[in-house]
């Protein structure tokens, strides 16, 4: 009995002893999975708020979150790469960020949670290199995701990856849809994410269309949202874009005490921001116009050097132009020339990438309206075979319905083709006509223009003219009016041209002319009747009394000449910008090589 005691306690004690050492265990498991858990979370923390204030700091971070790799999870594992994709886009290799996204979501699978966000950085890095169509198909790809996200914050991702790019394609009816559906998600919640970021939308969608009146209206909203949701970022970029509205419309003292405080703010939450860099060049126009052209040439080139270091192509045209008046102002010409030339470049360029845009956003429309004719045909064909299977079963009635079906089915083909063809129309005159004045729009002038320079054995001319202070018109009377202007000078012109010559609107309120077979002098004659007509303009129609004037500038080719398109059109530039600065309302013509007259 005792033998038994003493090996009961035993087995006793030996249990007691495995199960100490299981617990023991799993208590160090559990620990060390709670401190790796702990540190992803701080060092993924690390990185995102590096990555919004100095994303060259956040490679440090990403270096030691990739050391513990091999320990993630496929939650974790998708939450580095998506940091990693983010700052690749940051540091502006977006091939690389691209190539990252692209196989990791064809290799894992991804929710459509985590999804929307990888989408994100395709649309975004895409875009960055001038791939519409593909930033256009990944955005409708995100879009068709949402019925299936719960989270409001992946909603917002997707709406806002969207709504970005819209934007950027000038697309500004479809951007404010999205931004007011993401103001819609806000719910009962004060100061949630998505009222802010919806109300911050909406402002800045409108400053870019052009609505000034109605984006100052949502400011003080906007602010107050954001404010309420902590989110200073965001609140700092809608008092930034304010700020730039007042210097853009002449309250340069009050800009530039608006501006400065804003700049320490960005200086602290995101040095590299090109919010900061739209508001160095608004403040360096702001100083200009005051009379201070030390403090405005400081801000200006801060300006451009951070577009070009950017690679915002938009902003560096703008700032290359800020450069361009201020060193004028200071009388060193043969640098404020050398900006200018910069300046035209980049417009060039800037109105060369607009046109792929649109060229890319109505090709992906079609074809997602073709697709979806597309699908609605075999959808149509295949409910035809299924009542072709079940009329087998008669036979006299059998044919009459499949005959029926059949006639049925050759309507809607019919009908599909019908609307496909004249889809492809609309496509084609929308390729080649401006919808607002009726002349030809920028990409087809050009198109053209090139063929009628080929031909050295014929004299061709180019002019140039757009009208003088419209952008007054514009704030003064309204866009309607100035859509009314624009109009009203087409229709004028083209009463004085042959049927031969050919007249395009090249972007805004700038219109070109080519013309063959022209003397210099005739082409003077023809120039200056259609600065007198337009000048003559009746505005009384427009329920507005004011004055419409026009600046011209000419560039001949003679014949034998090898002039090229592109060369005259810089002369004719250069000419047009002789006009303006001699005043404006007058006709210019370029001489090689002495310059204008």
């Amino acid at each position: 009995m005792r033998d038994a005691r003493i090996a009961t306690q035993m087995v006793r004690n030996y249990i007691v002893r495995v199960l100490t050492g299981l617990a023991i265990g799993l208590l160090c498991s559990f620990g060390t999975i709670a401190e790796e858990q702990s540190a992803f979370d701080s060092l993924l923390s690390e990185v995102y708020r590096k990555l919004s204030s100095s994303p060259k700091d956040a490679d440090s971070a990403l270096e030691k979150l990739k050391a513990l790799q091999s320990t993630f999870t496929p939650e974790q594992n998708a939450k580095y790469q998506l940091a990693y994709a983010h700052s690749l886009g940051d540091r502006g290799m977006h091939e690389e960020r691209i190539a990252l996204v692209e196989s990791f979501i064809g290799q894992a699978k991804v929710p459509p949670e985590r999804r929307v966000s990888f989408l994100y950085e395709l649309i975004d890095g895409n875009t960055a290199l001038g791939r519409y169509e593909s930033a256009l198909q990944a955005m409708n790809e995100s879009i068709l995701l949402l019925p299936a996200i719960e989270k409001t914050s992946r909603k917002i991702v997707a709406l806002q990856g969207a709504l970005n790019l819209l934007r950027s394609l000038h697309a500004y009816d479809e951007a404010l849809d999205l931004a007011e559906r993401i103001y819609a998600l806000r719910g009962d919640t004060a100061g949630s994410y998505a009222a802010c970021m919806g109300l911050a939308n909406k402002v800045e969608t409108n400053y870019a269309r052009g609505d000034n009146v109605l984006a100052r209206s949502l400011v003080p909203d906007a602010i107050l949202a954001c404010d309420a949701n902590k989110n200073q970022f965001v609140t700092l970029i809608v008092k930034t874009l304010a700020a730039i509205d007042l210097v853009d419309y002449g309250s340069y003292v009050k800009g530039i005490a608006t501006s400065l405080p804003l700049l320490q703010e960005f200086s602290v939450l995101s040095p590299d921001s090109d919010y900061a860099a739209q508001l160095e060049e608004a403040l360096a126009r702001a100083y200009l116009k005051t009379g201070n052209t030390e403090r405005a040439e400081h801000y200006g080139l801060q300006a451009y050097q951070r577009a070009q270091a950017g690679r915002v192509l938009l902003l560096q045209e703008k700032a290359s132009e800020t450069m361009a008046a201020i060193k004028r102002a200071q009388g060193q010409l043969a640098s404020a020339l050398g900006y200018y030339d910069t300046n035209l470049a980049l417009k060039k360029k800037v109105l060369d990438d607009q046109v792929q845009k649109n060229l890319a956003y109505q090709r992906v429309k079609f074809e997602t309206q073709d697709k979806a004719n597309q699908m609605a045909l075999l959808d149509q064909k295949n409910k035809n075979l299924s009542t072709e299977k079940a009329l087998q079963q008669g036979k006299y009635q059998n044919l009459i319905l499949l005959m029926t079906l059949g006639l049925v089915a050759l309507a809607v083909l019919g009908t599909w083709l019908i609307k496909t063809l004249q889809q492809k129309n609309i496509f084609r005159l929308s390729a080649q006509v401006d919808g607002l004045t009726q002349a030809s729009n920028r990409a087809h002038f050009t198109a053209c223009a090139h063929q009628v320079f080929k031909d050295t054995n014929s004299r061709v001319s180019l002019v140039l003219f757009d009208m003088d202070f419209f952008k007054k018109v514009n704030d003064t009377f309204g866009h309607a009016t100035g859509d009314w202007v624009l109009k009203t000078v087409c229709d004028t012109v083209k009463a004085h041209l042959r049927k031969t010559d050919m007249l395009g609107r090249l972007g805004g309120e700038e219109f070109a002319m080519c013309l063959s077979l022209f003397t210099e002098d005739e082409v003077l004659a023809l120039a200056e009747r259609c600065r007198a007509a337009i000048a003559a303009i009746d505005t009384a129609p427009s329920g507005f009394a004011f004055e419409i004037t026009s600046s011209f500038g000419i560039a001949t080719r003679g014949i034998g000449e090898h002039t090229s398109y592109e060369e005259a059109l810089a002369a004719a530039d250069k000419a047009l910008y002789f006009s303006k600065n001699e005043g404006r309302n007058r006709v210019t013509l370029y001489q090689h090589p002495g310059g204008v007259t």
